[in-house]
């Protein structure tokens, strides 16, 4: 059993099982026992890398935790998020990712055994069915569990930063806008009344509010007398809007007055059918029983419209905001006019996510050249 200097530090490397054993002299414990910590691997040189990182824990005061798993920081983390104010929606994303992907994966590995390779393997097997998008979240997740340990002095280092996270292969979903030939057969079918949903519809495509701003409006925000929408919060942790500029008030067209006068009549019937059983909060839109939807119960209902319109049932919500901005647009309606509608602190977002939606760029020339040589061809008969 040959001695060896690891540091500063008298080091032994043997034989054990199917491997080999190190362990590090460090004197006595003040119970007198000997204080020899160990580490194990497949070969010497394994051994004597764990050893290597060992000392230098010791050296820098860290206390790594053996049986500190990947499993146990990722579960720390996420009560200390929870703890910190995270929403739940945002909380049951992460959630699903830790235990689907994380936990299930390598989260029986002990943090003072995961390397970069490790890390790097598991995020390369996670790419083949996810986008970007989601590997970002995900490598984070592990990042800011390890350094959370790390901070807790249970590792010495975070490994999980070594890497770069790779490009998904799953290509993310854009969102899109409708037609407008689409958005008027929509529109057409919500104002049934059998969908309940339908003034929802209305609203969000000839105002473009966001989903968790319709969700969070009451009655006491609308003028229908005045024709003036006023967005004052949002179904977000706190019930914030998400800037300041999406603070606003805005008038909004008659077709979407006249659904709402319709949905609030339907509703204090419902009310007074209901008696004790209502459990409004004011919402402009809720439940038959005046409790609140949540963004499932929005979905579903929504997807029930589209199907009705005969558009399918791929669309989401939040692609009506897309729509809406993507008609103004169409229409000639200045970009600083429709990003003050929808509530963007600048024109940024609304040039490069939303306004290209419903017309791209590349067909425009086309189009215009389809217009003029009609005219020429007219002024030529």
């Amino acid at each position: 059993m040959a001695k060896i200097l690891i540091g500063n530090y008298e080091a032994t490397i043997y034989p054990e099982g199917n491997g080999y054993t190190g362990a590090i002299s460090l004197g006595f414990r003040p119970d007198g026992t000997r204080n020899r910590p160990k580490r194990k691997g497949k070969t010497k040189e394994i051994v004597k890398a764990k050893l290597r990182v060992l000392v230098d824990e010791i050296e820098k005061g860290v206390q790594s935790e053996r049986n500190y798993t990947v499993e146990k920081a990722v579960n720390v983390l996420l009560v200390h998020l929870a703890k910190q104010g995270k929403s739940k929606a945002t909380m049951r994303t992460y959630r699903g990712l830790a235990d689907h992907h994380i936990i299930a994966r390598i989260g029986k590995i002990k943090l003072t055994d995961l390397n970069a390779d490790d890390v790097e393997t598991w995020l390369d097997a996670c790419a083949e069915d996810m986008t970007t998008q989601t590997l970002k979240i995900l490598h984070g997740l592990l990042c800011r569990s390890i350094r959370l340990a790390e901070r807790r002095d249970k590792v010495g280092r975070n490994v999980a930063l070594l890497v770069d996270t790779p490009h998904g292969k799953r290509p993310t979903r854009r969102s899109r806008s409708l037609s407008l030939e689409q958005a008027s057969k929509l529109l057409k079918t919500a104002q049934d009344p059998e969908h309940r949903l339908g003034a929802y519809v209305i609203l969000a495509i000839v105002s473009g509010l966001r989903t968790e701003e319709l969700r969070a409006l009451t009655w006491a925000d609308v003028d229908l007398k005045k024709k003036v929408v006023y967005v004052l919060r949002s179904d977000r942790e706190g019930g914030d809007t998400k800037t300041e500029t999406s603070r606003r008030g805005f008038a909004v067209a008659d077709m979407a007055v006249e659904a709402l006068t319709a949905l609030r009549k339907r509703q204090a019937a419902e009310n007074l059918a209901a008696g004790d059983a209502w459990r409004g909060h004011n919402l402009v839109f809720c439940k038959e029983d005046g409790t609140p939807y949540t963004s499932d119960d929005v979905l579903r209902r929504f997807q029930r419209i589209t199907r009705a319109a005969g558009i399918g049932a791929t669309w989401v919500p939040r692609e009506l905001r897309h729509t809406f901005v993507s008609i103004m647009s169409d229409n000639d309606v200045a970009l600083e006019k429709i990003s003050d509608l929808v509530g963007h602190s600048n024109t940024h977002t609304t040039r490069s996510v939303y306004r290209h939606q419903l017309r791209p760029v590349i067909t425009t020339g086309a189009e215009k050249m389809n217009v003029i040589f009609k005219d020429d061809k007219s002024r030529s008969a």
